[in-house]
């Protein structure tokens, strides 16, 4: 044996003489002298020339490599090279399928993690929620009726669209249309606003009409969230004769149980001798029923509860309607949902004082199947009507004529439509509204005998 020194060292080479194969006839790898290499793309042994075979560079060693074993087989004078006991292309395609499942899993961890940081700092809304229709699924009504100094009658109907707008539909008796004013709309540019109602929120509206102090106005009340807190806010038209679309917002510290319940109202002065107070009942976070007043709405010491918590059920229904106290319209009546299961009453009595239990408006009413309540008068003051509607749609009430509550167990819709309703209001002239098949409809109350709603015609669309 000789060396010859290469550029990169010496290099062994053979001096015995070498067949030539080619011309002995067909080749025979058996018993050629011809080395072999193994080809990467073929299991066959290749036949390469033995003074260009060193041109093929070394692979080099590294520390990847000492965590894979490499097996060789000897089959005569061929080498098979393995891969952890696979050929080398099957080794990599499966390691390849395996780099990739392992990054679709690393991503999906970091998405998932984002989407729930995300859900975290942006609560979903309500379930439910439908993005289309004319109404948003789940949501509720409100009502409230004013004279103007002419005589005519306007009556305000809210609920929320599809986009979670509160909606105005206003009724106007001199030229007998609807007019429909989305309040949120006009709050967007307002320096008070925007509003961000909850969806699906309790509404409840009042109006004013005081001749003595001039004052007519349109209030709505809504809850929206502030931190992790339910509170109460309210959007009003200070000038509904002249400024039909110009309202303003405001908000408050009543701090509120998840989506509560609201009920508003009006409440009258003495002889007409002053412009009254807005009252809006709901119930807090302990869960006692309170009445808070807009001579100072934030005020919870003099905003005594006007039910107390362990009589009240949870999420309880409200209605509240100005009532007599004597010859004057200054008296507020309050229905709430009772436990085990009536609609009881509550009394004003004056200077922030209730009469909490004042007896049972209506018996058998279970609040895990009572969906809300809504009330009005009736007969110049001296009656009202107070209707429970359920989770079914269906309805039933209970009539105070000046002494005593008589139950209607059934309602008649006559001429109605679809009455399956999802939520309900009425306004304090004996008109009852109610949200079916999104759509809502009127009825006027038969004062003289009010089991019988008579439809008067479709407010919305």
């Amino acid at each position: 044996m000789a060396s010859v020194d290469y550029p990169h060292g010496p290099e062994p080479y053979s001096t015995l003489e070498v067949r030539n194969v080619e011309e002995s006839g067909p080749q025979d790898l058996g018993t050629s002298n011809k080395e072999v290499v193994l080809h990467p793309e073929t299991q066959y042994p290749q036949v390469i020339d033995p003074q260009t075979k060193w041109d093929a560079p070394k692979l080099e060693a590294n520390e990847s490599d000492t965590a894979t074993t490499v097996v060789e087989e000897h089959n005569g004078d061929t080498t098979k090279r393995k891969i952890c006991g696979l050929q080398p292309r099957v080794f990599y395609i499966v390691l390849a399928g395996v780099i990739l499942l392992v990054i679709g899993a690393v991503a999906g961890g970091i998405a998932g993690g984002l989407v729930s940081r995300q859900r975290e700092s942006n609560p979903a809304p309500e379930p439910e929620t439908t993005a289309s229709g004319n109404i948003l699924s789940q949501s509720k009504l409100a009502a409230s009726n004013w004279t103007d100094p002419q005589g005519n009658t306007h009556r305000s109907v809210f609920f929320q669209d599809p986009y979670n707008s509160i909606i105005a539909r206003q009724w106007d008796s001199q030229n007998k249309t609807w007019t429909t004013r989305n309040v949120s709309h006009f709050m967007q540019t307002s320096t008070t606003g925007p509003i961000h109602p909850i969806p699906g929120t309790f509404l409840a509206s009042a109006s004013s009409d005081s001749k003595w102090g001039s004052m007519y106005e349109v209030h709505l009340w809504f809850s929206e969230t502030v931190g992790d807190a339910g509170t109460v806010s309210w959007v009003n038209s200070v000038n509904p004769i002249v400024g039909p679309d110009f309202w303003t917002y405001s908000s408050s510290e009543i701090r509120t149980w998840n989506n509560t319940h609201l009920a508003a109202a009006w409440q009258r002065c003495p002889a007409n001798n002053c412009l009254g107070f807005w009252a809006v009942a709901y119930q807090g976070p302990e869960g006692y029923i309170r009445v808070a007043n807009a001579s100072n709405w934030n005020n919870i010491t003099q905003n005594k509860p006007a039910v107390r918590t362990n009589a009240v059920s949870s999420g309880a229904s409200l209605a509240l309607v100005p009532a007599l106290n004597g010859t004057y319209v200054d008296g507020l009546t309050l229905a709430s949902q009772r436990r085990p299961g009536s609609m009881g009453r509550s009394t004003f009595l004056g200077d922030w004082n209730w009469k909490q239990d004042d007896g049972t408006i209506l018996d058998d009413v279970d609040p895990l199947q009572t969906r809300q309540f809504a009330a009005t008068t009736m007969n110049n003051w001296n009656e009202a009507l107070f209707v429970a509607l359920s989770n079914d749609g269906g309805t039933r009430a209970a009539r105070w004529d000046g002494e005593t509550y008589s139950e209607i167990p059934e309602i008649n819709f006559a001429q109605g439509q679809s009455t399956n309703f999802s939520a309900i209001a009425m306004t304090t002239d004996a008109m009852f509204y109610g949200i079916s098949d999104d759509q809502i409809w009127e009825y006027s109350v038969d004062t003289s005998n009010p089991s019988t709603f008579t439809l008067a015609g479709k407010v919305y669309p």
